[in-house]
Parts: C-alpha cells; sequence; structure tokens
C-alpha cells in the first residue's frame, strides 16, 4: 500500500505540510497517509521536576496526552473527508524520541516518503517537528519531503535539480519516479553550481559527464544549467528566482549539494528559506 507518513505537532507549519500532503497524495496516487504523534519526554524534563511534583505532573501528562489525542483523531477525520475514496487515513502514537518512532514505523509500516513541514525562520521554534528535519532527513531509510511554511500546493510542473557533475550517477535514483505515470509531463531543470568558474564546454571531461547526465535522464523532459557562484546554497536560491519551480529534487547521500553542509544551522537554514518544497530521495 503505497503509503506517506506525516509527523504531526498541531502546529502552523504542521497544519500546513497536512493540507499540501493531502493534494501530493491525491495526486500521486497514494492510498494511505499516516498522521504520527510522539508524546515523548526527554530524561531532563522529568529530571526537573521535583519529587514533591511528580504525581501532579504526571496527572497533566496523562491530561495533555488525551488531549492530543482526541486532536489527532479530530485531524484524522478532517484529513480524511479532504482525502476522499481511495485514501485510507489512519494515526500512529508513540512514546519514543520522533526520529526514532519514523524510523520504527518505516520498519513496519512501509511508507514510500516522509513529508514534514518548516518553520519559517531558524528563531522560530514553535515545531517540535521542524526542529527534527536535520535528523529526519538524514537517517530515514525512504525519500523525505520538506515543505515550507505558507507554501500552498501547486501542481508540479517544473522541477529544479541541483547536481555535480562529477557524481551524476546518483541521478539514476531519479528514475524511481518515472514508475509514476504523474511524473511524465514534469520538466527537469538541472543545475550545476560552478563554484570555481571551471567549466569548459570543450573540456572532455564536462562532455562526458554531460553525456552520461542526458543518458540517465533519457525519460524524462530535461535540461542542463550552469550557474557561477561561489556559494552553492545562494547560487541555486538565486537561479531559481530567475527560474521558477515548482519542487527541488536533492540527491542522495555524498551526491547531494546538502551532505556538505555538515553544520546544521547551515542546513537548516536552507530548508527554512527555499521557497518551494524540498524532496530529499534516497
Amino acid at each position: 500500500m503505497k503509503t506517506l507518513l506525516i509527523p504531526v505537532d498541531f502546529t502552523r507549519s504542521s497544519q500546513n505540510a497536512i493540507d499540501f500532503a493531502v493534494h501530493w497524495a491525491r495526486k500521486y496516487l497514494y492510498e494511505r497517509i499516516i498522521l504520527l504523534r510522539s508524546f515523548y519526554s526527554s530524561m531532563y524534563e522529568n529530571m526537573i521536576m521535583s519529587a514533591d511534583f511528580s504525581n501532579m505532573n504526571e496527572e497533566y501528562l496523562n491530561k495533555k496526552r488525551r488531549y492530543q489525542k482526541e486532536l489527532l483523531n479530530n485531524l484524522c477525520i478532517e484529513v480524511d473527508k479532504k482525502a476522499g475514496q481511495g485514501i485510507k487515513v489512519q494515526t500512529a502514537v508513540t512514546e519514543l524520541p520522533l526520529v526514532r518512532s519514523i524510523i520504527e514505523l518505516i520498519k513496519t509500516e512501509q511508507p514510500q516518503t516522509i513529508l514534514v513541514g518548516s518553520d519559517a525562520s531558524l528563531a522560530n521554534n514553535e515545531s517540535f517537528v521542524a526542529g527534527n528535519i536535520i535528523a529526519i532527513a538524514r537517517l530515514s531509510p525512504v525519500r523525505v519531503m520538506v515543505v515550507p511554511e505558507g507554501y500552498h500546493y501547486q501542481e508540479i510542473k517544473k522541477a529544479l535539480v541541483p547536481v555535480d557533475l562529477k557524481t551524476v550517477g546518483a541521478l539514476n535514483k531519479i528514475n524511481s519516479l518515472h514508475s509514476n505515470p504523474r511524473w511524465h509531463d514534469v520538466a527537469l531543470m538541472v543545475l550545476n553550481i560552478d563554484t570555481a568558474k571551471s567549466k569548459l564546454t570543450s573540456d572532455k571531461k564536462f562532455a562526458e559527464a554531460e553525456n552520461n547526465l542526458h543518458n540517465y535522464l533519457k525519460n524524462f523532459q530535461h535540461n542542463l544549467y550552469y550557474e557561477e557562484n561561489k556559494n552553492v546554497i545562494n547560487g541555486i536560491l538565486n537561479w531559481h528566482r530567475l527560474n521558477e519551480a515548482q519542487l527541488m529534487i536533492a540527491l542522495p547521500g555524498v551526491h547531494s549539494f546538502l551532505y556538505s553542509l555538515t553544520h546544521k544551522s547551515v542546513s537548516e537554514a536552507l530548508y527554512r528559506k527555499c521557497p518551494m518544497p524540498v524532496m530529499i530521495l534516497k
């Protein structure tokens, strides 16, 4: 059963991601949506409560859980109505940390995609789910979709694919999308950010890389573009301002332009600044 897993925390970014997900599920022929809520309390949170207030704390937490389970059930009913026939909507609750909960559900429920909402700024800590985006993106064995707060679903006509010509073999991952006929009309704008201004059209290696790229993407409408910028992220965002796309597709692991962003805040800033959804392939 083709499944979309959505971690929720009842914030604006979470609700926006759910609204986007309903349209995405209908468009790309998903059969099930799972709404996941983690009730995990950290060891630190438990330690700071004194023994005198332990009973009161337990009562408060139980009341909070009951309330949020009710919210989750109501949300499930709402999403089920919006999704319509053909898509089953269900909930999952857990006491495990969020990322671990997702990994466990991937094992048992086998979703094809994890969809999460991002906050608009690094200073906004409203969403617990958004605060775990980087960990989810790195540790999930299945593709992850990050939807910016405030972004409303648009039909995907053009998808931006940042790529390093030295690792074009990773583009083979995109072919997994082609099995869904809804992707056949999507045009891929493949973008190479040249940080060293080293592109030479006569260079044999570049010519070979370009030829390999076109072979990997032969099942898709696609064009290859070059942008010179010392900063990869700025290059991608600046190029997008002049060439509108409805989706960014990020390649997995060491092949991704995200891989070199080892500092969490830099990676997180990209997700929060990006004006369109980002799909991270696996």
